[in-house]
C-alpha cells in the first residue's frame, strides 16, 4: 500500500480509503480530545467523533453503556497497600494479617481472571460506553468478526520509564519472577500461610521472619509506583496506544464492505476503559453473549498498530496466562509466515477479557523487541507526529488479510 504524508492541520481527509485517512483521524482525535482517561468526557467525545465517521459511511452504530472504575493504578495501589499493611500486622495480629493477605490474593486473582471484583468495589463505578458499528452480512451471519480498539488513553509515571518497569519485565527472570503482578498475587497466599504458622506455632525463630520480609518488598514497591501514577494524573496523548487501532477501524470497514465474504458480519468496536483494565471489553464479553454466538464469533484486538515490529501475542494475562486458540495462531502465521511470536511480560489487550470469558480472541500489535513494549509506551511522547505511517499502513493491510483468512478457514463458501 502506498502511503502519503499526513495532511496539514487545516485539512481533513474524509475518505477512509485515502492513504492518509488513518493518520489524519488519529491527529484529529488527539487535537479535539487530548485527555481521554477512562470514564471521562474526553473518552466519550472521541467515541462520538468516530461514531460520526462510521455514520457518514452509512454504517449502523450504537453506544453500549457500562460502568467501570476510572483507574487501574488506584485499584492496584489499594491491593498493594493492604498487602503491605497485612505484612506489618503479621508480628502483631497474625490472624488479621492472614485474612488481609488472603483477601488481597483472592481479589487480585479473581480480578485478573474476570471471575469477580472484590477490592475493586471499594472504588466508584462510573459510566462509560463502547461504540459499535456494523458491516452487516447478507442474511443471517455464519461468522462474526469483531475488530476492537480502545479509544481511552493511559496515565503515566515512573513505572513506564523504559529503564525501570519495562526493563524488569523484559529481563526474563527465572520462575516467572519478571511477571510482577503474578508474583505479588501468588505471594499473598504464601504470606497467608506464614501468618497462620506465626499464629499457631509462635514464637517462630528469628531467621523465619526473613520470608515475609522478602515477599513483602515487591508489594511495597508496587504500592509506591502505582501511587506515583495516581498522584501525577498525567494522561498521555495515546496516538499509537491506541488511536492507531481506532483509526484503522473505518479503513477496514470501508475495505471489507467493498468485497466481504458472504456470510461474514464485521463489528467495529471502539472500546472504553481498556486502560482501567479492559473494562469495556469485559462488558462486551459479558453482555454480548445474548446477541453474539461465541461459537461463531472471533475477536481481534487492534492495539498499537505502529511504533514497533508487527507480532502476535502467544498468550494474554498478567496473572493467569490465557493461550491464544491454535487455529487463530495458524491464521495469523498463514497471513505472514515470518510473523514473530511475543510473550508479553506485562499488560495486555482487549483480547484478554474476551478470552477470560470463553470467547475466541487474538490481538494484532506492534512491539519493539529491544524494549519489550511499543515505543513511546504510556509516555507523554506518544503523539501523532511519532506515528510511523508506513508501519500503520502495513498493520492495516495485515489485519484485512487476517480477517479474510479467518473467513476463508471458517466459511465454506468464502
Amino acid at each position: 500500500m502506498t502511503t502519503s504524508p499526513a495532511p496539514a492541520a487545516s485539512q481533513s481527509v474524509t475518505d477512509p480509503l485515502h492513504p492518509g485517512y488513518a493518520m489524519d483521524l488519529a491527529r484529529r482525535i488527539v487535537e479535539a480530545f487530548p485527555k481521554r482517561a477512562p470514564t471521562s468526557e474526553g473518552e466519550r467525545g472521541a467515541q462520538l467523533l468516530v461514531q460520526g465517521e462510521f455514520e457518514r459511511m452509512g454504517l449502523a452504530t450504537s453506544l453500549e453503556p457500562f460502568r467501570f472504575n476510572a483507574s487501574l493504578y488506584l485499584n492496584l495501589a489499594i491491593h498493594a497497600g493492604l498487602a503491605t499493611l497485612a505484612s506489618a500486622l503479621t508480628a502483631i495480629v497474625a490472624p488479621a494479617a492472614f485474612v488481609l493477605h488472603l483477601l488481597v490474593g483472592l481479589s487480585l486473582l479473581l480480578d485478573s481472571t474476570r471471575k469477580a471484583y472484590l477490592l475493586r468495589r471499594l472504588l466508584p463505578f462510573r459510566p462509560s460506553q463502547n461504540l459499535l458499528a456494523t458491516v452487516p452480512a447478507q442474511g443471517e451471519p455464519a461468522l462474526r468478526i469483531v475488530l476492537a480498539a480502545h479509544i481511552d488513553a493511559a496515565t503515566t509515571g515512573l513505572i513506564f520509564n523504559p529503564k525501570l518497569g519495562p526493563k524488569l519485565a523484559r529481563s526474563k527472570l527465572p520462575l516467572g519472577l519478571h511477571r510482577t503482578l503474578a508474583v505479588v498475587t501468588f505471594s499473598q497466599f504464601a504470606l497467608a500461610a506464614f501468618d497462620l504458622a506465626a499464629f499457631l506455632a509462635a514464637p517462630l525463630p528469628g531467621w523465619a521472619w526473613i520470608v515475609p520480609g522478602v515477599l513483602s518488598v515487591l508489594p511495597f514497591g508496587t504500592l509506591l509506583f502505582n501511587l506515583d501514577v495516581v498522584l501525577r494524573n498525567q494522561v498521555v496523548p495515546g496516538a499509537a496506544d491506541d488511536l492507531s487501532g481506532v483509526a484503522a477501524l473505518p479503513v477496514l470497514a470501508a475495505r471489507l464492505a467493498k468485497d466481504k465474504p458472504k456470510g461474514l458480519e464485521v463489528i467495529l468496536a471502539a472500546t472504553g476503559c481498556e486502560e482501567a483494565s479492559m473494562g469495556g471489553a469485559d462488558a462486551l464479553a459479558t453482555t454480548m453473549k445474548a446477541r453474539w454466538d461465541p461459537a461463531r464469533t472471533v475477536v481481534i484486538a487492534l492495539d498499537t498498530l505502529t511504533n514497533g515490529t508487527l507480532c502476535y501475542f502467544v498468550a494474554e494475562g498478567d496473572v493467569v496466562r490465557l493461550a491464544i486458540p491454535p487455529d487463530l495462531v495458524d491464521a495469523m502465521k498463514t497471513c505472514r509466515p515470518d510473523l514473530a511470536p511475543f510473550d508479553p511480560p506485562l499488560g495486555g489487550t482487549d483480547a484478554q477479557a474476551f478470552l477470560a470469558h470463553g470467547w475466541q480472541a487474538c490481538s494484532v500489535i506492534c512491539v519493539d523487541p529491544a524494549l519489550g513494549t511499543p515505543r513511546e509506551y504510556h509516555q507523554m511522547t506518544d503523539t501523532p507526529d511519532r506515528l510511523d505511517p508506513k508501519q500503520l499502513a502495513d498493520s492495516i493491510d495485515y489485519t484485512e488479510a487476517l480477517v479474510r483468512e479467518i473467513a476463508r478457514q471458517r466459511l465454506p463458501a468464502a
